[in-house]
């Protein structure tokens, strides 16, 4: 089943980020890259933005992928929910993965060309996909 997972991340390319302070959650709809085979998550954003503070703070994220834009019936939907730890990459490889935002996903040029933007790691430590509202499995990676 981790394989599958991990297919499911590599497969798409938008999910919703939630962050939080401790008090308060943030959920924000991004783009995002696969690294390591799914097991990292690669995520660009402004350093003024609410969730980059709020990722400084509390490193602990979770974000949901899901496949409605599949065109499977509604019952049939699958979602995968990632929990992990989000850090911004060292600066040494920030150039390299704004570039390769910029090469994928070219709607996003305007924020790969700010000097405000940071590229973030997701390192995933679990995974739980729902398939339909019935079944589901979980893995913990290590």
């Amino acid at each position: 089943m981790l394989e599958t997972m991990l297919a499911f991340i590599r497969e798409n390319d938008t999910c919703v980020l939630a962050t939080s302070t401790g008090h308060q959650p943030h959920a924000s709809l991004m783009a995002y890259l696969p690294g390591d085979q799914g097991r990292k998550l690669y995520l660009i954003t402004s350093a003024e933005t609410q969730k980059y503070r709020n990722i400084l703070a509390n490193p602990q994220v979770s974000l949901l992928i899901d496949d409605r834009r599949s065109g499977e019936p509604e019952g049939q939907v699958k979602a995968l929910t990632v929990g992990g730890r989000c850090a911004p990459v060292p600066e040494a490889e920030q150039q390299a993965l704004k570039e390769r935002f910029a090469r994928s996903m070219p709607h996003l040029t305007g924020i790969t060309a700010d000097p405000a933007a940071q590229v973030l790691e997701v390192k995933v430590r679990t995974l739980q996909l729902l398939a339909g509202p019935l079944e589901a499995s979980y893995e913990e990676l290590p």
